[in-house]
């Protein structure tokens, strides 16, 4: 009776620790693979700085486009810039320069 009560116990121990190991991988599997684990927060690290990366890219062009739009407004024109604009569009020359044309 001894002996059986002594294996019992044995087969509980054991038991009680191969639940906690496989309670230990499942923990340890979604640290690292799980919805919030370490590799979708390196994931979502690298996306942030691509990010913020893409958003200093396009605040700068934005800045770009305010300082032409700025330029070109009524109450604070930029004479050398429209006139820049206006021989770039248009074609336009001063009455003092000289036109060379080139044939290809």
């Amino acid at each position: 009776m001894n002996k059986s009560v002594i294996l019992k116990n044995k087969i509980v121990l054991f038991l009680s620790f191969l639940i906690t190991f496989f309670i230990f991988i499942y923990l340890v599997y979604f640290l690292i693979n799980g919805q919030r684990g370490l590799l979708k927060y390196l994931y979502l690290s690298k996306q942030a700085e691509q990010y913020k990366h893409t958003l200093t890219n396009l605040i700068a062009e934005n800045n770009y486009y305010i300082d032409r739009t700025k330029r070109l407004q009524s109450n604070t024109i930029d004479l050398d810039y429209l006139d820049e604009q206006a021989r770039k569009k248009l074609g336009l020359i001063d009455k003092n320069e000289i036109v060379i044309i080139l044939d290809k």
